[in-house]
């Protein structure tokens, strides 16, 4: 989803936020026009976990690789199903954890022994 400052101030400002998917990034977990629900600075994130997060201009969901808890502000490490790492990004970037959608355990172990 292409964001500008406005729209992501008020994706913030909520608790709660519906997305639709674009890209096939998270795929088949995650399919090209699933909707997805985010709660939006949960905190209580963990590896596995699929996020939502701002880089540039749009918004992107991918699941938590790892978090380096030793820096400030924190740094989450961030991948796609495809096993493309991102960049680490910081809190500040974080928009939010999916809620609506999970990975199964098939695809945490591929993604532990395989990546």
């Amino acid at each position: 989803m292409e964001i500008n400052d406005q729209i992501l101030n008020d994706i913030l400002a909520k608790p709660f936020f519906r997305g639709r998917i674009l890209s096939g990034s998270m795929d088949p977990v995650i399919k090209v026009g699933d909707e997805i629900l985010v709660d939006v600075k949960a905190r209580n994130f963990k590896r596995f976990d699929i996020i939502v997060f701002a880089h540039e201009n749009i918004l992107i969901c991918h699941y938590v690789w790892r978090v380096n808890k030793f820096v400030q502000p924190l740094m989450i490490q961030t991948r796609s199903l495809k096993g493309e790492l991102d960049f680490p990004i910081s809190m500040d970037k974080y928009v939010g954890k999916v809620i609506s959608h999970r990975l199964g355990i098939y695809r945490k172990l591929r993604a532990v022994f395989f990546n």
